[in-house]
C-alpha cells in the first residue's frame, strides 16, 4: 500500500547532525501595484552536508526567490519573508540582522548568479574582486587575499591565472567568467553553494565543463549544493536529490533516478515528456516524434489558488482539484508528490501526454 505521510509531520523539526540547511514552509511575497504577488508558496526542505539537491520548474515558479530568500536578498521595498523558517546550521536565519547575514553571504553561504557580467564589477579586475571578500571575511592582508585569488582560478582551470588575476571581466569569455564566478563563490570554502542557472548562457561544452568542476570542487571541499535549473539533463547529471516547484509551490520532491523514472505528478511528466529524445537507430540529431507540450499558461500568482495551481492544465484533474489543495505527502520511500490523483498518473505511460485524459 502507498504511504501517505505528510512531509510536513514527517520532517525533523530541528537540524541532525547531517543536515546544514532547513527550510520550512518559507513563504515569500512581493508587493506590486497589481497586488500581492505569492512568488514562494510554502516551500519545505532539508540539504545534508555535502549533497547536491537540484531545484527544477519552469521560470517563474519560484526557484530563484526561494534561493534569494535563503541568503537574504530580497528587496525590502519590494518583498519580504513573510512566514516560514530557514536555519542554516543551528541558526535561524529569517529573524538575524543585516549585519549579521553579511558575514554569513559570501563566506558560509556563497551563491553563483545566473548571469556573470551583471554580476562581475566592470571596473575591477577579477583578481580584486575574488581578493575582497577574503580580506572581508578571512580577514586576509592585501597579498595573503591576492595570492589566494590566484590560487583560486587555478583551481578552476584558469589558464595562466596570475595574469587573468590582473584583467577585467570584458576580456574573458563566457566560460571563464562563469569559473572566476565559481572561484569568487569558492574562496572562503562555504558549507553551502546556491548556483542559480550557472550553465544558462553557456555553449553546450563548456555547460558540462562548468558542471563538472562544480562537482569535483565540491567533493573536494565537502560544499553542499543547491542548484538550480530548468534542464533536465543537468539534473540527471548532477543531483542526488530533486525537488519540483510550480506556481511557488512544491509539487514533487525524489532521489533523482527515482523521479526521472516513476513520476508522480502530471507536472513532473510533462516536464519529462519534453525532453527531446532520438529513436534507437535513428541518425544523429533525429528525436522521435513530436515533442510534448503542457498546454495552458502558468496561473497569476497574484490571487489565492484554492487547488492545486496545476489544475488548469492537467489532463488528471478532476473537481476536487480545483477547490482543494492536495497535501505534499509521501508517496513511497523519500518520494512525496502534492497531487490527488498519483495513482492514476502512475497508471499511465510517460510516453502519453499530461492532457491525455480529460
Amino acid at each position: 500500500m502507498t504511504s501517505t505521510t505528510s512531509k510536513a509531520a514527517a520532517a525533523p523539526a530541528a537540524l541532525n547532525d547531517e543536515t546544514i540547511l532547513s527550510v520550512r514552509d518559507l513563504r515569500t511575497h512581493f508587493y506590486t501595484r497589481d497586488g500581492v504577488v505569492r512568488a514562494v508558496d510554502g516551500v519545505t526542505f532539508d540539504l545534508a552536508r555535502g549533497e547536491t539537491l537540484c531545484i527544477v520548474g519552469e521560470s517563474g515558479c519560484g526557484k530563484s526567490v526561494t534561493a534569494l530568500s535563503i541568503l537574504g536578498l530580497i528587496p525590502p521595498k519590494a518583498g519580504k519573508i513573510v512566514g516560514g523558517s530557514i536555519r542554516f546550521d543551528g541558526t535561524e536565519l529569517t529573524t538575524e540582522s543585516e549585519s549579521t547575514m553579511r558575514r554569513i553571504r559570501g563566506n558560509r553561504i556563497s551563491m553563483i548568479f545566473q548571469e556573470p557580467m551583471t554580476s562581475l564589477n566592470p571596473v575591477l579586475t577579477v583578481g580584486e574582486q575574488i581578493s575582497e571578500s577574503l580580506r572581508i571575511h578571512q580577514r586576509l592582508d592585501r597579498r595573503a587575499a591576492w595570492d589566494r585569488a590566484i590560487e583560486m582560478l587555478a583551481l578552476v582551470r584558469i589558464a595562466d591565472p596570475k595574469r587573468r588575476a590582473g584583467e577585467y571581466p570584458h576580456q574573458l569569455s563566457g566560460g571563464m567568467r562563469q569559473r572566476v564566478m565559481i572561484a569568487m563563490a569558492l574562496a572562503c570554502n562555504p558549507q553551502v553553494l546556491v548556483a542559480d542557472e550557472p550553465t544558462t548562457a553557456l555553449d553546450v561544452t563548456i555547460q558540462a565543463q562548468i558542471l563538472n568542476l562544480m562537482l569535483e570542487l565540491k567533493d573536494r571541499l565537502g560544499t553542499a549544493i543547491i542548484l538550480i535549473t530548468h534542464d533536465l539533463g543537468v539534473v540527471a547529471e548532477t543531483a542526488q536529490r530533486v525537488i519540483v516547484m510550480y506556481a511557488g509551490r512544491m509539487v514533487e520532491e525524489a532521489p533523482v533516478a527515482e523521479l526521472l523514472s516513476h513520476p508522480k505528478h502530471p507536472y513532473t511528466r510533462g516536464l519529462i515528456g519534453s525532453i527531446p529524445r532520438r529513436k534507437p537507430g535513428a541518425p544523429r540529431g533525429r528525436t522521435r516524434g513530436r515533442l510534448q507540450e503542457i498546454s495552458g499558461l502558468v496561473p497569476s500568482l497574484r490571487e489565492a489558488i484554492p487547488g492545486c495551481a496545476f489544475a488548469p492544465r492537467c489532463g488528471f484533474a478532476t473537481a476536487r482539484c480545483t477547490t482543494e489543495q492536495p497535501p505534499f505527502e509521501a508517496h513511497g520511500p523519500r518520494h512525496y508528490a502534492a497531487c490527488w490523483e498519483v495513482a492514476r498518473v502512475e497508471a499511465k505511460s510517460l510516453s502519453e501526454p499530461v492532457g491525455s485524459e480529460a
